[in-house]
């Protein structure tokens, strides 16, 4: 038998902010783990180090035949750390993921996940989001494919 921490709690998911980063696009998102305090969006201070130190890590150059230099970045405020995924779309139709992590009292101490995780289930909201994003507005556009609509595109919800 399954034996669970508690129920299942939505999170608000919200589109924080476009970032350009050396030829790079990267929607950035914050998840919020809601406990004590219910702010909608990861501290800011936790926000600036995490996306300074993922747009460092992106592979330069940001364009090639395989790379359009367009992705987005999840910021997970979670219960028990800080969890960052940096995704970035690849060869017409496939995510490549960097993660990281740090510890909710250090949020500047980020370290490489180096294991087998994927994303939790509030982060898969994110990917299911873009996912289809990126099939409606780019691979199955009628009128070719639409970057700037794609970046419009954003996801806001509690989820």
């Amino acid at each position: 038998m399954i034996k669970l921490r508690g129920p299942y709690q939505t999170r608000p998911i919200r589109f924080l902010h476009l970032a350009e980063y050396k030829g790079w696009r990267i929607k950035v998102y914050g998840i919020r783990y809601q406990g004590v305090n219910k702010a909608e969006k990861p501290d800011p201070q936790v926000v600036k180090l995490a996306t300074e130190a993922m747009l460092a890590k992106l592979p330069q150059p940001a364009l090639n035949d395989t790379r359009y230099g367009i992705g987005f970045l999840i910021i997970n405020q979670g219960e028990h750390r800080n969890w960052l995924l940096l995704d970035w779309w690849y060869d017409q139709e496939i995510i490549k993921q960097y993660m990281y992590s740090s510890p909710l009292d250090a949020p500047g101490d980020i370290t490489r996940v180096d294991n087998d995780l994927l994303a939790c289930t509030w982060e898969l909201a994110v990917h299911g989001f873009e996912r289809q994003a990126w099939i409606d507005t780019v691979l199955n556009n009628p009128q070719g494919p639409n970057i700037a609509e794609y970046l419009r595109r954003q996801l806001n919800a509690d989820i």
